[in-house]
């Protein structure tokens, strides 16, 4: 069992990263070609930290929640996802 798990929305994902590279047709293009790419290697990362990555299609508010056991387990998942590279840096091409 993982110690949490991390839900990526992605509808919210999506325009905060297309915030970040202003909203552009070629960064529409970019972002979905390449996101579910970025998602497995987030998988991959995350199951070696002990986490699971889940996604939704939720379309509200956070890019990301976390379901936790407890405090520390929430903590521990967060602290590791902000050590993740975004979308952006992640990019093969980056």
């Amino acid at each position: 069992m993982p110690r949490a798990q991390i839900i990526v929305h992605l509808p919210s994902h999506r325009r905060t990263a297309l915030k970040i590279e202003g909203d552009t047709r070629e960064a529409e293009e970019t972002y979905d070609g390449q996101i579910g790419a970025y998602l497995e290697f987030l998988k991959r990362e995350a199951l070696a930290a002990g986490f699971q990555i889940e996604t939704d299609e939720r379309d509200w508010g956070p890019v990301f929640t976390i379901d936790e056991l407890d405090h520390d387990a929430k903590k521990a998942a967060h602290d590791w996802l902000n050590t993740q590279p975004d979308f952006w840096n992640w990019l093969p091409s980056a």
